[in-house]
């Protein structure tokens, strides 16, 4: 659309609209998305992506559990020999032994991570009110979700 003529100076167009709410009561409150989920292409689940997902995040999972163990057995076999040492009263030289008393002492690997894990956070009450928020909305969201699908299974019924 184009605006016929010129014009010397800057020309005011005020746009309006107006609402008006007719109830209808053919429509059930039930069935009030039908129209839009039936015109809605694809709505097939996707049962493959979902699958290829599923088993990606297992396998990840498992490739960590695994790295995870392999460290922490390693770790514990040295402490153990550490335990044995001190139980048979050994020197701590390092003559015939696969992991020297000295280097079993030290702090190394997971162990490190210790003091930051119990170390309090600078802004704790901060912290715990972002957690707290985040926990109701989450817990909320989902609540609501489930209640709506149950609602839309029964009312459809």
């Amino acid at each position: 659309m184009e605006v016929p003529g010129t014009f010397d100076k800057d020309v005011s167009i005020v746009y309006t609209y107006s609402v008006t709410f007719e109830e209808n009561n053919a429509i059930k409150w039930a069935s009030r998305w039908d129209y839009i989920l039936v015109s809605m292409p694809h709505t097939n689940i996707q049962w493959f992506s979902i699958m290829n997902s599923l088993v990606i995040v297992l396998f990840l999972s498992g490739m960590v559990a695994m790295i995870m163990l392999r460290t922490l057995h390693k770790d514990i076999a040295r402490y153990n020999q550490v335990d044995q040492a001190d139980f048979i009263k050994l020197p701590t030289t390092k003559e015939k032994s696969s992991v020297p008393y000295e280097d079993a002492q030290e702090e190394s690997g997971w162990k490190q991570v210790h003091g930051d894990v119990f170390r309090p956070p600078r802004k704790g009450m901060l912290l715990s009110v972002f957690l707290g928020q985040g926990t109701q909305i989450f817990i909320m969201t989902f609540i609501t979700l489930c209640k709506d699908c149950f609602v839309s299974v029964i009312s459809n019924t």
